[in-house]
């Protein structure tokens, strides 16, 4: 064991030190900062420019009440009929929005344009003043009486209640899918990198006449982790010094469209996260130290990967469907399949659709997959590292496990 404690200090030492780590850290760490600091200060300064064309002879706009409803709203009422001029604003991107109203048969007929994508907030605010107009010009010349005026305006009370048992953030699911991702795709590959890079320059052979090669891969794997779960705290403390400065409003917080409910996170929370982050990370690169140890030029470790990297797409995608459907079959299928449990079972726990019996049964699984995952790729890296100068075949794979 002294030997494995010996490896991993030597592999985190050299990971932590190398200026791709530091300088990952440091740009991804600004990027962050960068992004809370643009939202809080856009968000101060933000306007919505709306120009009206209203033809109407009946209907008409209550300024302030628009400016209530519409945060930011600078409004602008063209009284020349240029419908032409106000688009070409539009697409110059001089302006937000443009509403031009028009009345048929004593209707109110609105005519919205925008540049990429409409704002429901904005139509909202427009037409339901008309739409108040409207009824109260019917209500005048159908002679109904106030009792009636008063019953037709009357607002529909909707009471809403969420039965499942935790209300669940699409945010926090979403920030787990994008790190579990990309650090497989990071740390994972740089495992087996490593290995390939060690055999193609034949520093292996040295190497394991002072260590056992199983030492050598599970330091690799296990500093990989280490290093992984530095530069995600290092993530999480510059979203922290973003909250402190103020750049974060806990009742307003979103990340690109995605509520982050920061009321959720506690101690059971983050211990899951940790769980479910290092037992994914660990399912890959066993799978990628495994392979990388198969091949001795770099050049050539694509050939070896595809497998792995349609698991990792794989485990994406249906991420991002338990985002949206937390209950179907496939992700049900998921929750207890080793290479996709990590991130399926941490989002339905986050979301709420994962009863306590089913996380514990789910992590067992994932957990009892690793162990056979590691003897697994223990005997294939044992005869791998010593394998040179064959192109790799897949039948290769199966001759070892024969041996």
């Amino acid at each position: 064991m002294n030997a494995l404690w010996t490896a991993y200090l030597f592999h985190i030492r050299e990971q932590i030190r190398t200026k791709g780590f530091r300088i990952t850290s440091i740009v991804i760490s600004l990027l962050i900062l960068g992004y809370f600091a643009y939202n809080h200060f856009s968000s101060n300064e933000k306007e919505v420019l709306v120009t009206v064309i209203n033809t109407s002879t009946y209907y008409s706009l209550d300024d302030k009440i628009l400016k209530e409803n519409i945060e930011g709203l600078v409004l602008h009422t063209e009284q020349i009929k240029n419908e032409e001029k106000e688009q070409q604003k539009i697409k110059d991107q001089d302006l937000d929005h443009l509403i031009v109203i028009k009345e048929k048969n004593s209707i109110p007929v609105v005519n919205y344009y925008y540049h990429r994508s409409p704002d429901p907030t904005v139509m909202f605010a427009f037409t339901n003043q008309l739409q108040k107009q409207y009824l109260a010009k019917v209500s005048t010349e159908q002679a109904l009486s106030q009792e009636v005026i008063s019953q037709l305006f009357q607002t529909i009370p909707v009471e809403e209640t969420m039965l499942a048992e935790n209300n669940g953030s699409l945010g926090i699911v979403y920030v787990f899918i994008f790190l579990m991702y990309t650090f497989i795709l990071m740390f994972g590959q740089g495992v087996a990198m490593s290995i390939t890079g060690e055999k193609s320059t034949r520093v292996m052979e040295v190497m394991i006449t002072k260590i056992k090669p199983i030492y050598m891969l599970f330091a690799k794997v296990l500093s990989s982790l280490t290093a992984g779960l530095i530069q995600v705290s290092v993530f999480f403390l510059s979203g922290y010094v973003a909250y402190l400065i103020g750049w974060i409003n806990k009742n307003q917080f979103n990340i690109v469209g995605f509520d982050f409910d920061l009321s959720q996170i506690n101690a059971g929370l983050i211990v899951a996260f940790v769980f479910f982050f290092a037992c994914g990370y660990l399912v890959y690169a066993l799978c990628f130290a495994a392979l990388g140890s198969l091949i001795s030029r770099t050049e050539d470790l694509g050939s070896v990967m595809g497998p792995v990297m349609v698991l990792v797409v794989g485990a994406l995608m249906v991420g991002i469907k338990t985002m949206m459907d937390p209950t179907g079959g496939l992700v049900n299928f998921s929750t207890y399949f080793p290479f996709f449990s990590p991130i399926v079972a941490y989002s339905k726990f986050v979301m709420g659709e994962l009863t306590t019996l089913e996380l514990i049964i789910s992590g067992a699984i994932l957990v009892a997959s690793i162990l056979l995952l590691a003897i697994g790729a223990s005997k294939i890296y044992v005869k791998g590292v010593m394998v040179y100068g064959e192109k790799f075949k897949w039948s290769h794979l199966s001759a070892m496990f024969k041996k």
